[in-house]
């Protein structure tokens, strides 16, 4: 054992010596540390090849230090297509505009089973997981989330909740002058000498300005490999593309440019589960702080001219009006208490640290009825980088059903405002089921008939109430504080549910 370690140091003592002697090498700052870009010149985007060459090299690098890894696997996680094949107890509310893809990790031998194999799993207290690759093409948003998930997402209920911040195209660090479309390298951990010596491995490897960290403290988490440890799982995000980077993002969703390892110090004893470092805890990172003072409710005046406009267009009709209301808990008080997410329960959910999400309550939009959806523009106040509003199918099914962005929303209050100065900052969606009868134009998506078989174009027959809708309207991180946006700060979006009077 004592030759062992003896090998141990010797061969990272050479690769911190290396590291000296590497011209530009440093080790990885904080996940909170600066960014390298907020934003792209598109007509200056190019992005970088693939990080084949800096994974052989980690590769070469961990093995000198008596590492051992294994290789994960990355892809789309469709919250809609599982629920209707019967592998989710609901869809929990996804966002179509952005489907998740997800880490998954393989189990070390003689761990405890994830109970939900491929997408969550667990961490030794001295492991490391090491994702390797290229950033996505120039979007509104993307973010890198680490979430703790506790019960099956196959039999429901869950606590879902985040771990801590998201790496975000306004945080991360990359092998370049813009976040889009350049190597970077991301570290999760929650011991702070496996985290020292990965991050010189990545250094070492030629990603060490572009490596960022996420901890997973022991303060908060039982790390381990036990049927009593936490579980975990890793998402990317990609919000709606910049102007001409449609394909650039499709193509990146269908093959996600990354590489995905678990990685531990290698011990002598034949059981994987059982630690070779001490526990070395690294403490809780700090948040970041979110809203700066400014607010959209001086538009409230606008808001409500916009609201009896609306109602005034359609006399034939009669409105109820539904406002989006605070749903999901923020995740760490919706861990300490918690909260379960089990619909029409909302609990936490994955809330992202970077988004708010309110939501409305259940309300029914039989056929010849429609919603007018209602609000501020939060991106065109400054409030969020990326905003939506979503409606979705059935009070536990809770699958997407029609999404609109804020790229696609602008200008739409025109319809009811044009007077209105302020017209810009608002906006104005139709939703319906009234065929012709109902709201016409550019500014109106038709929906699927209430009798409609949601699962039929997933090849199954999974019963989802298509008459029951619910309805979220997302804010993403605000570009002052790159965090989400106060509630506090926003005019909450509305809707106006309109029913035949005959």
């Amino acid at each position: 054992m004592v030759q062992f370690l003896l090998r141990r140091r010797a061969a990272l003592l050479a690769l911190a010596a290396m590291l000296v002697a590497a011209p530009g090498a440093t080790a990885a700052a904080p996940s909170s540390g600066m960014s390298s870009g907020s934003s792209a010149t598109i007509g200056e985007y190019s992005p970088q090849g693939d990080t084949g060459g800096q994974v052989a090299r980690f590769k070469q690098q961990l093995a000198k230090a008596d590492y051992v890894w294994q290789s994960g696997t990355e892809g789309v996680f469709d919250l809609n297509a599982k629920y209707c094949d019967g592998s989710l107890f609901s869809g929990l509310w996804p966002n179509p505009q952005s489907p998740y893809i997800l880490s998954g990790l393989p189990e070390v031998p003689g761990q405890a089973p994830d109970t939900n194999p491929e997408k969550s799993w667990r961490l030794r207290q001295d492991e490391a997981v090491v994702l390797m690759g290229t950033t996505p093409p120039p979007v509104e948003y993307f973010g890198f989330d680490l979430t703790t998930l506790k019960g099956s997402l196959h039999t429901g209920p869950i606590v879902w909740t985040s771990v801590g911040d998201a790496v975000n195209n306004k945080t991360v660090r990359t092998a370049g002058a813009t976040p889009f479309g350049r190597q970077f390298a991301l570290v999760i951990t929650g011991n702070r000498r496996t985290r020292a010596e990965v991050n010189q491995m990545l250094a070492a490897s030629g990603l060490g300005r572009a490596t960022n960290n996420m901890t997973v403290s022991p303060a908060l988490y039982r790390l381990g490999l036990d049927k009593r440890s936490d579980q975990f799982v890793f998402g990317l995000r990609t919000s709606v593309a910049k102007p001409g980077f449609d394909k650039a993002l499709d193509e990146y969703r269908a093959v996600p440019p990354l590489q995905v390892f678990r990685v531990r110090p290698e011990g002598e004893s034949a059981d994987q589960t059982t630690p070779v470092y001490g526990p070395d805890p690294l403490p809780v990172p700090k948040l970041r702080v979110s809203g700066t003072g400014a607010t959209e409710l001086n538009l409230n005046p606008t808001l409500q001219l916009l609201r009896h406009r609306i109602i005034d267009t359609y006399p034939g009709y009669k409105a109820r009006d539904l406002v989006v209301e605070r749903g999901f808990e923020e995740s760490n008080p919706g861990f300490q208490d918690n909260l379960v997410t089990n619909p029409p329960i909302t609990g936490v959910d994955e809330l992202s640290n970077d988004a708010d999400d309110p939501i409305t309550p259940n309300f029914r939009l039989p056929n010849g009825s429609f919603v007018v959806a209602y609000g501020t523009n939060h991106v065109a106040t400054r409030q969020a980088s990326y905003s939506s509003i979503t409606l979705y199918a059935g009070a536990k099914a809770a699958v997407s059903l029609a999404a609109q962005n804020n790229v696609v929303l602008r200008g739409s209050a025109r319809d009811y405002i044009p007077d209105q100065p302020n017209a810009d900052k608002l906006y104005a969606w139709s939703f319906s089921r009234a065929g012709n009868a109902g709201p016409t134009g550019p500014h109106v998506t038709r929906l699927p008939s209430a009798s409609a078989n949601y699962c039929a174009s997933f090849g199954s027959n999974r019963s989802v109430d298509m008459s029951t809708l619910r309805a979220v309207a997302r804010a993403y991180m605000q570009p002052a504080t790159r965090t989400r946006p106060a509630l506090s700060s926003l005019l909450l979006d509305r809707m106006l549910v309109f029913i035949p009077r005959s």
